[in-house]
């Protein structure tokens, strides 16, 4: 909902007096537009918390005032929800992955202002996942990322940690110290199994494998190769993950890359160099 200027200056305005501690209500043109970006921000998160409320009836004091709860019970959530996920988490060796996430996190949940800026998210969040978030800011864009990396350790949590280790190393022998998505290349490399129709994890391609990957390959048109995955990877699902959308829904966008790269593989003939 849209409030006119006119109601949301006094809201402002009150929040500058908590900022400069009551000593003034003058403050620079920046502070007053981050603390105007706080207010529409909050307003907007009760949006999302309230949607069977009749908001339109609410004043924009009101609306902020239940947006700022709001905000308060998602961050409190978020942090109950990492914790909870950190109890089993392994970055398996990558260090982008271990600074963001066991790291960077805390260091939010520390520094994380709700009252004056939960627009701000603060970390760069360097780990690269497969969906975007750009849109997305504040608590909003951390408990979407987390929400992500719970996906990805489920996931992973499927497999040994030498395979997946093992695939990794395939993308780049020092892949510890790149920025990779990890669910990525284990996908691509279950998907390739699967499609040789060998249902159990193995560390290595033999000559043989690769043989009979090119012949795969070769007798799949593009768009039938991506069709071939993604049955393959739906099957993967309905096995292991039944009725998780969620995952479906963030490991799908990786398929059609996958397939892309495994193309891209079989012409330039350098399978063995990427799975």
């Amino acid at each position: 909902m849209e409030y006119e200027l006119a109601e949301l200056l006094p809201i402002v305005e009150s929040l500058s007096r908590k900022y400069t501690r009551n000593e003034s209500t003058s403050i620079s043109y920046e502070t007053a537009q981050k603390l105007m970006e706080a207010v529409l921000y909050c307003i907007q998160e009760m949006e999302h918390a309230s949607a069977d409320l009749p908001v339109a009836v609410l004043s924009a004091a009101d609306a902020y005032a239940l947006g700022y709860e709001a905000v308060l019970r998602k961050t409190k959530l978020t942090a109950e929800r990492y914790n909870a996920m950190m109890e089993r988490f392994s970055s398996y060796g990558n260090r982008a992955y271990e600074e963001t996430i066991a790291q960077g996190f805390p260091a939010f949940f520390r520094w994380y202002d709700p009252l004056f800026a939960p627009q701000e998210h603060i970390l760069t969040l360097d780990y690269p996942l497969l969906l975007p978030l750009e849109a997305l800011c504040g608590i909003d864009r951390i408990t979407a990322y987390l929400e992500c990396i719970e996906i990805e350790q489920r996931f992973l949590r499927c497999f040994s940690e030498e395979f997946i280790r093992s695939a990794l190393f395939k993308h780049h022998p020092q892949w510890e110290g790149l920025f990779l998505s990890l669910p990525y290349h284990v996908l691509k490399k279950l998907l390739c199994l699967l499609l040789l129709d060998i249902h159990q994890e193995k560390e290595r391609f033999s000559d043989i494998d690769y043989i009979n990957l090119r012949t795969k390959l070769n007798g799949l048109s593009k768009e039938a190769l991506k069709e071939k995955l993604t049955t393959l990877f739906h099957q993967f699902l309905a096995q292991y993950f039944p009725q998780d959308t969620a995952m479906e829904t963030y490991l799908g966008y990786a398929v059609g890359d996958i397939a892309a790269e495994l193309r891209l593989g079989l012409e330039k003939d350098c399978l063995s160099h990427i799975v």
